[in-house]
């Protein structure tokens, strides 16, 4: 009996041993070590703030280790292919903006959208039409009017075939005339270049020219936001005035593909956590972002019909061969 007993024990015992050796890592809690936010481009930029922003939150709101690292270069894919080279495992997050459809279309990104988990887009902000506090353009419709009737305006923006460019496409593209594009390699380039006389219309983030335009050197004539932007409550959007021009410039985070359902769930809860805080919403409100929402397979959708529209835009403007 005694002999039976201690058989029945042992066997007890090495199914305990087995079930907890195999248990144990699919019940381990994310995180256990410190998570990368790899920013896509240098330290300093809008991208830079909101990145360091987040990792501040992380550890103040639900105590998660992370570090900051960024790995320009590339129209960001330097930091994509950093990502791709770690394993699945949700520590390496990159932090990157909408220029990612755009880099993707013209082959600067070596990825497709299905190289890529989205998580969320947690940052949004709008282009607006820009003039000098002293043009003779009034309106939105007077831009489109003199355009129409042959005026030659420098009209520009930041960077070439970007999210700016895209939106003047959008605004012109029945206009049936081509409104030549001037670049600038940096967004807070664009207001100093209208009050210099170097531009007469841009397309131009509010943020970049905030002071000019509190000042009223600078005047938006519009702006692409749903509804009308609480730090510019005098400027309509292109919506009111008749024009189908909604739209932003997202910043949000990816993962790679493979990334266990698990952790993917504790970060979109982690990231819940944070932008329910009054301090993220202050941040928020400090730089004029709005929050676009989109999280998962609804982000990947949106990034998938930013990247068919913006082909065909990169395409009329002869940035791609058809």
């Amino acid at each position: 009996m005694k002999i039976r007993i201690i058989a029945l024990l042992t066997a007890v015992m090495c199914f305990t041993g087995t079930f907890l050796a195999t248990a144990t890592p699919s019940q381990a809690a994310y995180p256990e070590k410190t998570i990368s936010l790899v920013v896509w481009s240098g330290a300093g930029g809008a991208l830079d703030v909101y990145g360091r922003k987040l990792s501040e939150m992380l550890t103040k709101e639900v105590g998660w280790a992370n570090k900051v690292e960024n790995r320009p270069g590339g129209s960001g894919a330097v930091g994509l292919s950093y990502m791709q080279a770690q394993p699945a495992d949700g520590y390496t997050w990159v932090i990157c903006t909408g220029t990612l459809s755009f880099g993707i279309a013209q082959g600067l990104i070596p990825f497709k959208t299905s190289d890529i988990e989205f998580i969320r887009a947690m940052q949004g902000e709008p282009t607006s039409l820009a003039v000098p506090k002293d043009s003779p353009i009034k309106s939105v419709q007077d831009f489109l009017d003199a355009l129409k009737s042959g005026q030659k305006l420098r009209v520009g923006g930041h960077s070439s075939g970007g999210f700016h460019q895209y939106m003047l496409f959008q605004l012109t593209k029945d206009l049936g005339v081509r409104t030549p594009w001037i670049p600038h390699d940096a967004s807070g380039k664009i207001p100093l270049a209208l009050l210099g006389g170097h531009l007469d219309v841009a397309m131009m983030t509010p943020s970049s020219g905030f002071s000019q335009v509190k000042s009223g050197d600078v005047r938006l004539l519009a702006i692409s936001t749903e509804e009308r932007s609480p730090a510019y409550p005098d400027v309509p959007t292109f919506k009111e005035l008749g024009f189908d021009l909604v739209d932003f410039i997202w910043r949000g985070v990816v993962v790679k593909p493979g990334t266990p359902p698990a952790a993917l769930e504790a970060i979109q809860a982690a990231l819940d956590k944070v932008e329910a805080t009054q301090e993220w919403k202050e941040f928020m409100t400090s730089l004029d972002q709005s929050n676009p929402g989109y999280k998962g397979e609804e982000f990947r959708k949106y990034v998938n019909d930013q990247l068919t529209e913006q082909t065909k835009f990169l395409e009329s403007e002869g940035y791609l061969k058809k």
